[in-house]
């Protein structure tokens, strides 16, 4: 067989692999493009879905947080007692009286309170005792009054329990949101060695030290502000 001849057929099988491979490739690369193509519409749907996703958060947390500071509102009237032993057919009114008359406060049963109550525990409080909640008619006797009790540093056996030497803890009543930012806040605080973490008229606050600006925290996104 002439070599020449032989070479050329040999040339022309690589050249038809050569084309064979080159459209497998084309192909290839062309399904590879519609997949790319296909992605990027996913991309795109989820990346708007993300956004609406975003926007719904923040509605439905702008909304929480409104309807925490209605509920804060109103319980600004409201002073929460811990502490206080818990009696069969017990005086909640005669009980407070007992408390006022160890300050010097001017406060009418009839015309100052609102309601005296113990709360309803939940299932994982019920074997603590139920804090007390007092509701002043007007805000600025609750304030007073827990300005006062507050330094008396009351016990148990102060108000007549014999069997109750354990403190009595007077709170401004805060939601249980507010209640669970108080605990992040003295956690943070502890953490970073801050000296006072408190609330006033439901608000809470912290300071480093004595001479450190004083920190309102009104969400967990404020405890960034402890440093």
């Amino acid at each position: 067989m002439n070599p020449i001849k032989e070479e050329i057929k040999l040339i022309k099988k690589e050249f038809e692999n050569f084309r064979e491979s080159l459209e497998y490739i084309n192909t290839k690369f062309e399904e590879m493009v519609k997949r790319t193509d296909s992605f990027q519409e996913e991309i795109k749907v989820l990346s708007k879905k993300c956004i609406e996703i975003g926007k719904l958060s923040s509605s439905i947390e702008k909304i929480e947080s409104e309807n925490n500071n209605r509920e804060q509102w109103a319980r600004k009237s409201n002073v929460e007692i811990y502490g206080i032993p818990e009696k069969k057919n017990e005086n909640l009114i005669s009980l407070l009286q007992t408390i006022v008359n160890k300050t010097d406060l001017q406060i009418n049963m009839s015309t100052d309170i609102d309601f005296v109550t113990r709360v309803a525990s939940k299932k994982s409080e019920n074997k603590k005792t139920k804090p007390i909640i007092v509701r002043f008619l007007c805000r600025w006797k609750k304030d007073e009054f827990l300005s006062v009790v507050r330094k008396l540093k009351l016990r148990g056996t102060d108000i007549g329990f014999n069997d109750g030497n354990s403190s009595i803890f007077f709170n401004d009543h805060l939601t249980s949101t507010n209640k669970t930012l108080l605990q992040s806040v003295k956690k943070a605080a502890s953490d970073k060695n801050y000296k006072y973490v408190w609330v006033k008229n439901c608000s809470i606050m912290a300071r480093r030290s004595d001479t450190s600006p004083v920190l309102h925290f009104t969400s967990l996104k404020d405890l960034n502000k402890i440093a």
